[in-house]
């Protein structure tokens, strides 16, 4: 009898399966998971940017250390870009400028001697054969795209040159589109800027590579654009078309001085009226044959109107980094990050070599 009721009661106890979770359990428990998922995502993105913008800000440390480099061996600083001051010259048919940028001049200074060659085996490059226009029978002094050994190399990427928070180069164009365009210098005065496409008869931009880093160029690059107008020169940048500046011409201080800032190129309005390049809303980008980047659109008109510095444009300083900050390089080398709405006259201050001036504001 004992070993029946044993035998019953253990049969019973066998008998009774788990049960598992109900439909609102369930739900709760996802609703639990999408918002820690919510509350997690936020630090995740921003400890990814804070880690994009960390290698941005080494990119532009680099960047400073070969522009050091360069002075160091040369005891000059490279030219904005080889273009006559007066810039409308280039759309007469004064093809006596070779129109490289600055940053080519630093290549061997950032181990990419392959993509620098070429143009000292081309052309020329001391900014003093250019101090006046030619007569064009100089084969050394032609614009760089008639040259095929250097259109060879400047479609090679470089990532020093490329911010991890944009993505410029996915945009590029690809067999003979239009769909993208590099600008290679820009004329203050009218906000110009000279164009280069990949399609016939100019079929050399699909050879370009990007570049997010610009040199600073002061209000405005072209010394001819304001002709009569002194606050026009007040700020001159480190960087000069035709002409190679030295470091002790930045009377300002070293640390006080720009020398290269961010750029992103180019957007479509933020409205969605247009998708942009491949739906990227990015309309252009810059090339790493460039010139110098003005301060003027930064700041304020010589009436005084104050220009939005946010809009990213083809002629502005712009980042694609979160909290309006942009990255700049001072010419010792140091790296700031400064906000797209500083105040106007500290980003002049900023940009001037020689003004002289004690700074508006802070910017530590």
């Amino acid at each position: 009898m004992l070993c029946s009721r044993f035998f019953s009661e253990g049969s019973t106890s066998a008998s009774k399966g788990r049960q598992g979770f109900t439909l609102v359990e369930l739900l709760v428990v996802i609703a639990i998971i999408g918002t820690l998922v919510g509350l997690l995502l936020p630090a995740v993105q921003a400890a990814r940017e804070a880690a994009r913008r960390s290698a941005c800000s080494n990119n532009m440390k680099q960047l400073g250390l070969s522009l050091l480099n360069y002075e160091s061996a040369t005891k000059k600083l490279p030219p904005s870009q080889i273009v006559p001051k007066n810039f409308p010259d280039l759309f007469s048919g004064n093809n006596d400028y070779t129109v490289v940028g600055h940053l080519i001049y630093l290549m061997p200074y950032m181990e990419q001697t392959q993509v620098y060659s070429p143009f000292p085996t081309c052309m020329r490059m001391n900014p003093a054969d250019f101090a006046g226009p030619g007569n064009g029978s100089d084969p050394k002094r032609q614009n760089y795209w008639v040259y095929p050994q250097v259109n060879a190399v400047t479609g090679t990427p470089i990532g020093g040159l490329q911010c991890p928070s944009d993505n410029a180069a996915a945009v590029r164009k690809t067999g003979g589109s239009s769909e993208f365009t590099l600008f290679m210098t820009v004329d203050p005065a009218g906000g110009a800027s000279y164009v280069l496409n990949d399609e016939a008869p100019d079929p050399i931009v699909t050879n370009h590579h990007v570049t997010n880093y610009l040199g600073v160029a002061g209000r405005l690059e072209l010394d001819g654009s304001y002709i009569g107008r002194p606050e026009a020169d007040i700020y001159k940048g480190v960087f000069r078309p035709s002409e190679a500046g030295a470091i002790k011409d930045s009377i300002d201080g070293t640390s006080k001085v720009l020398a290269f800032g961010e750029v992103t190129g180019g957007f479509y309005n933020a409205d969605g009226s247009s998708s942009g390049v491949k739906g990227s809303g990015r309309t252009y980008a810059m090339s790493y044959m460039c010139g110098a980047m003005p301060m003027h659109w930064m700041t304020t008109s010589f009436g005084g109107s104050r220009y939005n510095p946010a809009d990213r444009t083809w002629y502005r300083f712009s980042s694609m980094h979160s909290g309006g900050l942009i990255g700049y390089t001072m010419l010792d080398g140091s790296v700031k990050f400064i906000a797209v709405d500083t105040d106007p006259l500290t980003l002049l201050q900023l940009a001037g070599r020689a003004d002289g001036q004690v700074f508006n504001t802070s910017i530590d």
